[in-house]
């Protein structure tokens, strides 16, 4: 049967790395197997659905090109691709089974559950339900529909065996029905609980495997005595349940953890390559034959082995990542990476006197940057929070030193000899000031470097003098002689 994996999430919110790992593994297994992915919405949880959910699931899929086979805007041959366009489906198979007796109506309230619950854990038992509704005669449950009395349905669960599947990642996984309860499969409202609608959707697209986090564990057992009772057990599926992913104090990573981004919408912001991304979310939890970490996507496919996903937490290092991406940003052609870089860029760009001189900026940032709006920054504090008014004392004494003032005197002169400042005269000016004043190193090489951006430390000195210019230099000096 050919490969066909899917991710489905909720428009609950919007696109977090969890999901966007889950979507990736799913989407290199499918590959590497030749196989389909798809996309589709599970939209039932009406009530926790943000507007624009939706938009950001399959907008930063396709952003990171992990882009579906199969989804809403792309839909195939096993529509529709959101659970809400199917109510009725959900509800012909719930009352199916309730004709053939794998299903009851339970008609228990929210507070006789919950004092179910309470009277379970005062007994340190796991609270299950009691199956108060199970034994209700057809008389009792007419009586009960026909006053309107709210009802959900449930599935009987199974007594006395084990549920047991080969986990893709885990190995053998077995549980008792003992430690389960009668799930329910369909509220009073007619709209489907998840696992449920998950086993309908799986087996109506014909899906052949699962991966998805470990907090799914405990569903599968559930999902899996549905499509039993269902009759879609003839249509296999594998599972696979993938690690947590911990922040730097082994925590799960939480969206309560404000201090890490965790939606890929921010990292999109930050000017990330969506490569980056990608590159990085396929090594939490899975890892190479070898010990290459820099890969593009198709790099990656060809070597997504599943047997190499550990079920060992995966650790979000954001160091990494910003070592992927500065790795990405030094391997671009310049031109790619101008292209890139500008729609990013914040500063005043009438800050450089032409478009050769704002490239040279950028450029001179390139092996710096793991994301693009770093360069905002590093512009700022580079070339455009030059300040040789307020000076410390100690600046002072040091602009009033002898050398300080025999380099940039020797400096102003020299410059009086050239028309401009370029990269290909800039070292040459230097020299000539070098040659006059006998001075070396630091004597030399902060003064006019400290003339030209009023800092101590900077890129190479003629890009400083290229990109400051002339005309800016001599007045910094005018500035400093009063």
């Amino acid at each position: 049967m050919k490969v066909r994996t899917r991710y489905a999430p909720s428009p609950t919110g919007f696109f977090h790395i969890g999901g966007a790992r889950t979507a990736l593994f799913n989407f290199l297994f499918a590959k590497h197997n030749n196989g389909t992915f798809i996309c589709r919405i599970e939209d039932t949880d009406t009530d926790r659905n943000v507007e624009g959910g939706v938009e950001s699931q399959l907008d930063n899929l396709e952003w990171l090109k992990i882009t579906p086979d199969e989804s809403v805007r792309t839909p195939g041959e096993f529509p529709p691709y959101i659970q809400t366009q199917k109510i009725k489906r959900y509800q012909e198979l719930a009352n199916k089974l309730l004709q053939e007796g794998k299903a009851y109506y339970c008609f228990c309230t929210k507070e006789e559950l919950q004092a179910q619950r309470t009277i379970a854990l005062e007994k340190g038992l796991t609270p299950k339900y009691n199956r108060k509704c199970l034994n209700l005669s057809k008389a009792e449950i007419q009586q009960k529909l026909k006053d309107g009395v709210p009802a959900v349905i449930r599935l009987k669960m199974m007594d006395g065996i084990e549920i047991k599947w080969l986990d893709l990642i885990r190995g053998n996984m077995t549980v008792p029905t003992s430690a389960l309860t009668d799930p329910v499969i369909l509220k009073s409202n007619g709209i489907p609980m998840y696992n449920f609608a998950v086993v309908v959707d799986d087996f109506d697209m014909q899906i052949t495997h699962v991966l998805r986090g470990e907090e799914h564990i405990s569903n599968t057992p559930y999902q899996i005595a549905i499509k039993e009772a269902l009759g879609f057990d003839k249509q296999p599926i594998e599972y696979g349940h993938l690690s947590i992913i911990v922040d730097e104090s082994g925590k799960k990573l939480s969206k309560r953890n404000s201090e890490l981004k965790q939606f890929i919408e921010d990292y999109k912001q930050m000017g990330f390559m969506p490569e980056v991304i990608t590159n990085f979310l396929s090594l939490l939890g899975w890892s190479p034959k070898d010990t290459k970490e820099i890969m593009n996507t198709d790099e990656i496919i060809r070597q997504f082995d599943i047997e190499r996903v550990s079920k060992a937490p995966a650790f979000f290092d954001f160091k990494k990542m910003l070592w992927i991406g500065n790795e990405y940003i030094k391997n671009m052609s310049d031109e790619t990476y101008l292209q890139w870089i500008k729609p990013f860029i914040k500063f005043d760009k009438q800050s450089f006197k032409n478009d050769s001189v704002l490239d040279l900026v950028l450029l001179i940032f390139k092996p710096q940057l793991s994301y693009a709006t770093q360069v905002n920054g590093l512009v700022d504090h580079t070339f455009l929070s030059t300040n040789l008014k307020d000076l410390s004392s100690e600046m002072h004494s040091t602009i009033k030193s002898d050398n300080f003032q025999k380099c940039i005197k020797s400096l102003e002169h020299v410059l009086s000899t050239y028309d401009e400042i370029t990269l290909t005269n800039g070292n040459e000016i230097v020299n000539k000031v070098k040659e006059d004043t006998g001075l070396t190193a630091k004597n030399l090489y902060f003064p006019i470097r400290f003339v030209a951006i009023a800092k101590e430390h900077g890129p190479e000195m003629n890009k400083i003098l290229t990109v400051v210019g002339k005309e800016q230099i001599l007045k910094n000096i005018k500035m400093l002689e009063n």
